[in-house]
């Protein structure tokens, strides 16, 4: 069986099979789930496709043509688990449910699609990660210009930025590291983006390319956006994902609140490199949770929190204000054990209330939801009481946006049972003595019998017919049968109904009435809880908007609770942050390895002191395995836990605010990419000169060990000054290196310094002490680190001969490096005076060149993007960072 559909004669198809073929020509990317009794079926291509996928048996169906029609299938109440496995496979699904009563239906039973399902639109809690957002991502570009939105269906979280700056296709990819999106919907233009088509086809991404007309700005006016006459871009990517959402569920996306777009850098921007290479929500080696920061300080209570401590950690602040804040708070429970226990115990095992406020809004919850939010609402006058006590002013706001819903947590309570089922069609939802009419039908229910019984006995002592009894069929329904021989007692009001052989059957208007309450009792009160569960979902609708209020103060509070317990049980300090560039560590620990250092192990901690300006790049040397990527990782971590608000692995800290957090360390191939370790880390190094400020923090470990020495030297050597000169960049860096001839740059270069980690020697054996200390070293232990692995005698004793000889040519190296270290005095750095002219000359230039005559918007705008990047780079060489400072 292979008939695909493009093989199929339509008219010649059974009046089912034609109507399957319709429904999949109005969704031919989708896969039919066709609803036919107790099954979902799949037809053709669909059932190839299927049951391969999902290992089901592949069988077939007449359909009107001279070959069966291949078909599979799966139950309906097991559909759910089907669906969610295609969709990992990047599948999009369309349910195709029964939507007439098939019993009351005359000829074809009406079907139609009643959901769309893709990757990105899933809000089934078994389809989605409970501790992270699933964001489906729309993005719209113009000439070199994005704007993207973002959401969180699951929860209604909504996300949307515009980049405009020389650097915006990188910031979009940035951003899109951070998002992590199982599927894009985006316009022609970006579809042909060469980055983005090699984005989904290495993750296997599902995308969607909408026409023009569906990122219309008129349409983002008609939905109500509010945006400024410059802002060109957002809108355009918000109202096609808003499209896109209303197609594929059928109805308006009401969990989305109102739509406020944030400008990226009013974070600190953080690349994809830096989240890998700091390891931030999981591990560069297994893509696990446990040994990324996240694992490290998570000690959230509610999933909801546990997805905004990892926003959070992913999107650090650089406004101090709020910020600081955040300490506030962290702060006052830090140092109120009772009232943060106290909390932590409300929130253990507290129901998700933001993703059951997006099943409320979009009509999908269920009993069992209703039963979690009674039991979540039951808490929440205990949680507002015990926040009530605490005056810090972030607390107390938090207070004020959890709404306790006393009516709504009493009708939960007296309509709802303890224990509902999942389905809403199956009954045994209702509480006894919430509806008379539902407490009556139940009782005959579960009583009817009993009632018949009852009625026998009663009719038999009345009439004096011992062996009166009440039977039953399906053409008369109840009735009393009464034998020939005592017929004579049977009273007046008896109707006969049949007569038999050896008895007569007789009905009376009490028994016709009992039946009628008996028979069909079940389904009408399964009808009756459904009609009223219904209105209670509608009660429970009108309160979303402080549900959802409620659900984010939860989260935000589970998080600051979090870093609260962290901070103590760690021994964090809380930082002080400056608008300066000056970074003091005293004592720093990194918040991971502490955590992973086997019993009875001590990490050492270390200080760290750069005041910003005669003390902002140390050039750091040491051996391998002694510690140094450690020391400059810790350093990023201290600094990034400090934006988030939270206390730091130190016994001290002053932070100057860092606007973005660029990491060079480890080395690996791209052979995805083509591209060698080399490679790699070129264009990391590069990406990091390009976009640096100078209130950067660049962590760099061991540039140019990707090549030769020569070549490695010269790159390191040459990073380093650019780096280091003011005029060029200035930010704050830790450099760590094993071409001991760049020690004299620390001398020698203004701002600059060295440091090593220490190294003991005993019986000729050396030991790792873990501490950094001022000044350079000439010696990186090689040899003796390969005797420590084992390396064979000979080999380490012929090393060390050559060794002697080596070093005779890296002194020369040395006096290169001391005769040739450019300055850095502004009045004579004539490259980067050179440098700055030649921006502006560029400037001059293009807009010479232009004719406003015949120049479109479209052009008008890409040159304005274009201009705008050619002032940033002519502010920043003129050294106009330095001059904010």
């Amino acid at each position: 069986m292979s008939l695909t559909f493009d093989e199929v004669d339509v008219h010649a198809l059974t009046p089912m099979m034609r109507q399957h073929f319709e429904i999949k020509a109005q969704h031919p990317d989708c896969l039919i789930f066709f609803r036919l009794g107790d099954f979902f079926e799949l037809f053709f291509d669909d059932a190839l496709t299927a049951s391969r996928e999902l290992e089901i048996a592949l069988t077939g169906r007449d359909c009107g043509l001279s070959e069966r029609a291949p078909m599979c299938g799966v139950p309906h109440h097991a559909a759910d688990q089907y669906i969610k496995r295609l969709l990992s496979r990047g599948y999009k699904v369309a349910v195709c449910d029964q939507v007439e009563d098939p019993a009351l239906a005359k000829g074809l039973v009406d079907r139609q699609v009643v959901r769309v399902i893709t990757p990105g639109t899933q809000t089934d809690p078994e389809g989605v990660e409970s501790r992270a957002y699933q964001y489906i991502c729309s993005v719209f570009q113009m000439s070199r210009a994005f704007g993207f939105a973002a959401c969180d269906l699951s929860s209604g979280r909504f996300e949307t930025s515009e980049l405009l700056s020389a650097e915006a296709e990188d910031q979009l990819f940035d951003e899109l590291s951070r998002l992590k999106p199982v599927e894009f919907v985006v316009n022609e233009i970006f579809s042909k983006n060469k980055r983005f088509k090699e984005h989904i086809e290495r993750l296997q991404i599902t995308s969607t390319v909408l026409p023009n007309d569906i990122f219309d700005i008129r349409d983002a006016e008609r939905r109500g956006l509010k945006f400024t006459a410059s802002e060109l871009l957002w809108p355009r990517a918000s109202t096609a994902l808003l499209y896109y959402l209303e197609s594929t569920q059928m109805t308006s996306p009401d969990q989305i609140g109102e739509i406020q777009p944030f400008t990226v850098r009013d974070y600190m921007l953080l690349d994809r490199a830096t989240r890998l290479n700091l390891e931030l929500v999981e591990t560069i080696r297994d893509r696990k949770r446990r040994g990324s920061l996240l694992w490290a300080i998570d000690r959230t209570k509610t999933s909801m929190g546990s997805r905004l401590l990892r926003a959070w950690i992913e999107q650090p602040l650089i406004d101090r204000d709020k910020i600081e804040k955040r300490q506030s708070s962290v702060a006052a429970f830090h140092d109120d054990y009772r009232l943060r226990s106290s909390l932590q115990e409300a929130l253990t095992g507290l129901y998700d209330i933001e993703r059951l406020s997006a099943r409320i809004a979009s009509g999908q919850v269920n009993p069992r939801d209703l039963s979690a939010l009674r039991t979540a609402l039951r808490r929440l006058p205990n949680i507002k009481e015990l926040l009530d006590r605490e005056e810090e002013p972030g607390i107390a706001r938090l207070s004020e946006e959890i709404f306790t819903l006393p009516e709504l947590c009493d009708l939960l309570e007296s309509a709802i049972v303890d224990d509902p089922p999942v389905l809403i069609t199956d009954g045994g939802i209702i509480r006894r003595g919430f509806n008379a009419h539902v407490d009556e039908l139940l009782d005959v229910s579960l009583h009817g019998k009993d009632y018949i019984l009852s009625l026998e006995a009663k009719e038999r002592e009345t009439t004096g017919i011992r062996n009166l009894k009440i039977g039953y069929n399906r053409v008369f329904g109840y009735y009393f049968d009464i034998t020939k021989s005592q017929l004579s007692k049977t009273p007046d009001h008896f109707q006969r109904l049949q007569t038999l052989a050896n008895s007569e059957r007789f009905a009376t208007p009490e028994l016709k009435e009992l039946e009628s309450k008996i028979v069909g009792a079940e389904q009408r009160r399964k009808s009756l809880e459904y009609e009223l569960f219904s209105d209670i979902r509608s009660t429970v609708t009108s309160s979303l908007a402080p549900l959802q209020s409620t659900a984010r103060a939860l989260a935000m509070l589970d998080v600051l609770l979090s870093l609260a317990e962290t901070a103590e049980r760690q021994r964090y300090c809380r930082p002080t942050l400056t608008s300066d560039r000056r970074l003091n560590i005293k004592k720093g620990r990194h918040p991971v390895v502490e955590l992973m250092m086997s019993q009875g192990q001590d990490f050492v901690a270390n200080d760290l002191n750069m005041d910003g300006d005669e003390r902002r790049l140390m050039i750091l040397t040491g051996p391998n395995m002694s510690g140094k990527s450690t020391y400059m990782r810790q350093t990023a971590l201290i600094v990034l836990l400090a934006q988030i608000g939270s206390f730091v692995p130190a016994e001290s800290a002053e932070i100057g605010i860092v606007d973005r957090i660029m990491t060079r360390v480890g080395a690996s191939d791209d052979l995805g990419a083509g591209q060698s370790t080399f490679m790699v880390e070129m264009s990391e190094v590069a990406s990091i000169l390009n976009n640096a400020t100078v209130r950067s923090l660049l962590i760099l470990d061991e540039v140019g060990r990707g090549t030769g020495t020569a070549d490695g030297l010269s790159i390191a050597w040459s990073v380093i000054e650019y780096i280091a000169d003011p005029m060029l960049l200035g930010a704050r860096a830790l450099f760590a290196t094993h071409y001991h001839e760049l020690i004299d740059l620390g001398s020698q270069l203004p701002g600059t310094f060295n440091c090593h980690v220490d190294v003991a020697k005993d019986k000729g054996e050396i030991i790792f002490l873990h501490v950094i200390r001022d000044g350079g070293t000439d010696d990186s232990y090689g040899i003796e680190v390969a005797r420590l692995a084992g390396v064979p005698d000979s080999v380490v004793l012929r090393a060390s001969e050559i060794m002697e000889q080596l070093e005779k040519s890296r002194r020369h190296r040395r006096k290169v490096v001391r005769q040739t270290s450019r300055q850095m005095d502004g009045q004579q750095d004539l490259f980067s005076k050179a440098q700055s002219v030649r921006t502006a000359n560029d400037i001059v230039q293009r807009l010479r060149e232009t004719d406003v005559d015949i120049l479109r918007p479209v052009d008008a705008f890409g040159m304005l993007i274009d201009l705008k990047a050619l002032a940033e780079r002519h502010d920043r060489q003129q050294g106009e960072g330095d001059a904010k400072n």
